[in-house]
Protein backbone atom coordinates (compact mmCIF):
# COMPACT_ATOMS: atom_id res chain seq x y z
CA UNK A 1 0.00 0.00 0.00
CA UNK A 2 1.10 3.52 -0.61
CA UNK A 3 -0.54 6.72 0.45
CA UNK A 4 -0.32 10.03 -1.34
CA UNK A 5 1.30 12.61 0.91
CA UNK A 6 -0.26 15.54 -0.96
CA UNK A 7 -3.05 14.02 -3.04
CA UNK A 8 -4.44 15.80 -6.08
CA UNK A 9 -7.42 14.94 -8.26
CA UNK A 10 -5.04 13.78 -11.01
CA UNK A 11 -3.03 11.58 -8.61
CA UNK A 12 -6.26 9.98 -7.36
CA UNK A 13 -7.48 9.50 -10.94
CA UNK A 14 -4.19 7.70 -11.65
CA UNK A 15 -4.81 5.35 -8.72
CA UNK A 16 -8.39 4.68 -9.85
CA UNK A 17 -7.20 3.97 -13.41
CA UNK A 18 -4.57 1.56 -12.08
CA UNK A 19 -7.08 -0.23 -9.86
CA UNK A 20 -9.57 -0.48 -12.74
CA UNK A 21 -6.84 -1.87 -14.98
CA UNK A 22 -5.88 -4.46 -12.37
CA UNK A 23 -9.53 -5.39 -11.83
CA UNK A 24 -10.15 -5.82 -15.53
CA UNK A 25 -6.81 -7.41 -16.44
CA UNK A 26 -6.07 -4.63 -18.94
CA UNK A 27 -3.30 -2.10 -19.34
CA UNK A 28 -3.61 1.30 -17.68
CA UNK A 29 -3.22 2.92 -21.11
CA UNK A 30 -6.20 0.97 -22.49
CA UNK A 31 -8.37 1.81 -19.49
CA UNK A 32 -7.40 5.50 -19.64
CA UNK A 33 -8.17 5.61 -23.38
CA UNK A 34 -11.59 4.04 -22.77
CA UNK A 35 -12.31 6.55 -20.01
CA UNK A 36 -11.30 9.50 -22.18
CA UNK A 37 -13.50 8.26 -25.02
CA UNK A 38 -16.43 7.63 -22.65
CA UNK A 39 -16.31 11.01 -20.93
CA UNK A 40 -14.68 9.55 -17.79
CA UNK A 41 -17.78 7.55 -16.86
CA UNK A 42 -16.91 4.57 -14.66
CA UNK A 43 -17.27 1.49 -16.89
CA UNK A 44 -17.96 -1.10 -14.19
CA UNK A 45 -20.93 -2.52 -12.31
CA UNK A 46 -21.78 -1.44 -8.78
CA UNK A 47 -20.29 -4.52 -7.08
CA UNK A 48 -16.91 -4.00 -8.73
CA UNK A 49 -17.16 -0.30 -7.98
CA UNK A 50 -17.46 -1.06 -4.27
CA UNK A 51 -14.41 -3.33 -4.51
CA UNK A 52 -12.44 -0.50 -6.16
CA UNK A 53 -13.65 1.91 -3.46
CA UNK A 54 -12.47 -0.39 -0.65
CA UNK A 55 -9.07 -0.88 -2.30
CA UNK A 56 -8.74 2.86 -2.86
CA UNK A 57 -9.62 3.63 0.76
CA UNK A 58 -7.03 1.10 1.95
CA UNK A 59 -4.34 2.32 -0.41
CA UNK A 60 -4.84 6.01 0.30
CA UNK A 61 -5.61 5.46 3.99
CA UNK A 62 -8.81 7.48 3.75
CA UNK A 63 -12.45 6.85 4.51
CA UNK A 64 -14.89 8.11 1.91
CA UNK A 65 -18.17 9.10 3.57
CA UNK A 66 -21.16 6.92 2.75
CA UNK A 67 -23.46 9.74 1.71
CA UNK A 68 -25.47 10.86 -1.29
CA UNK A 69 -22.67 13.01 -2.72
CA UNK A 70 -20.26 10.07 -2.65
CA UNK A 71 -22.81 7.77 -4.26
CA UNK A 72 -23.52 10.24 -7.06
CA UNK A 73 -19.80 10.78 -7.66
CA UNK A 74 -19.26 7.12 -8.44
CA UNK A 75 -20.57 7.61 -11.95
CA UNK A 76 -17.49 9.58 -13.00
CA UNK A 77 -13.83 8.93 -12.29
CA UNK A 78 -13.06 12.63 -11.89
CA UNK A 79 -16.07 13.37 -9.65
CA UNK A 80 -15.16 10.35 -7.55
CA UNK A 81 -11.55 11.56 -7.30
CA UNK A 82 -12.79 14.95 -6.09
CA UNK A 83 -14.84 13.29 -3.31
CA UNK A 84 -11.82 11.20 -2.29
CA UNK A 85 -9.62 14.32 -2.28
CA UNK A 86 -12.16 16.11 -0.08
CA UNK A 87 -12.05 13.16 2.34
CA UNK A 88 -8.24 13.33 2.33
CA UNK A 89 -8.17 17.03 3.07
CA UNK A 90 -10.97 17.20 5.64
CA UNK A 91 -9.34 14.84 8.06
CA UNK A 92 -11.20 11.67 7.13
CA UNK A 93 -7.89 9.88 6.95
CA UNK A 94 -7.95 6.43 8.50
CA UNK A 95 -5.36 5.81 11.17
CA UNK A 96 -2.30 4.04 9.78
CA UNK A 97 -1.47 0.61 11.06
Amino acid sequence: MRSLADPTVEAIVDVVVRLLAEERGESEADVREELVEGGWELPIDSLRLVEILVRLEQELEVEVPADLESARSMRSVRAFAEVVLAACTTGDRSPTS
